[in-house]
């Protein structure tokens, strides 16, 4: 449903951008606009710079270190998920409601976790890649697979998550807010 939106809008652009062309005299040239104008300059470059903003990010995740990891992210964040029955869930992160969120999961995250990627990276302009994710994680003699997405943005030249995609985490219970204090009685005359 959402491609043929998408592409339905793209049919209202381009003939849009046609009328006007046509108006001033000239064919429209679909090579100054779109993918094909964006293509990346030098691939390779970028899909290094990917595998060394992925290393940085398995290092601090693996210590544990939350802080530096939100360097890593362009806020706000868009994370989509769906739930143990498929329901999908997405939702658009400001970096206070990021920590509130994925606090606890660090705190919790035990010490002898290992964590194996095998990424498949691809360059949509010199700053929009996406990254799909096949992993492995062993936490003592448990050991779960699994398959992720991240769209990437280079900003201010490094790359940064800007959209996270992983399945099976919605519907769980976010930490419950303290309940507000109750008012003392107003004294009697």
């Amino acid at each position: 449903m959402h491609r043929f939106a998408f592409a339905a809008l793209c049919a209202v652009v381009a003939s849009s951008a046609l009328a006007e062309t046509k108006d001033a005299g000239a064919a429209m040239d679909m090579t100054k606009m779109g993918p094909a104008a964006r293509k990346p300059t030098d691939e390779k470059k970028s899909k290094r710079e990917i595998e060394d903003f992925f290393k940085k990010d398995d290092d601090l995740s693996a210590k544990g270190e939350m802080e530096p990891m939100l360097e890593l992210i362009d806020f706000p964040v868009y994370m989509a998920t769906d739930t143990l029955s498929g329901k999908p869930e997405a939702k658009e992160y400001s970096k206070d409601e990021y920590v509130k969120m994925m606090k606890p999961f660090y705190e919790n995250m035990p010490k002898d976790s290992k964590t194996k990627h095998k990424r498949a990276i691809t360059l949509l302009s010199d700053s929009l890649a996406v990254v799909f994710d096949d992993f492995t994680m062993t936490t003592g003699k448990q050991k779960v697979s699994g398959k992720n997405m991240s769209l990437l943005v280079n900003a201010d030249g490094k790359w940064k998550f800007k959209t996270m995609v992983e399945a099976g985490w919605g519907g769980m219970e976010q930490p419950a807010a303290a309940p507000a204090p109750t008012p003392a009685p107003a004294p009697k005359k």
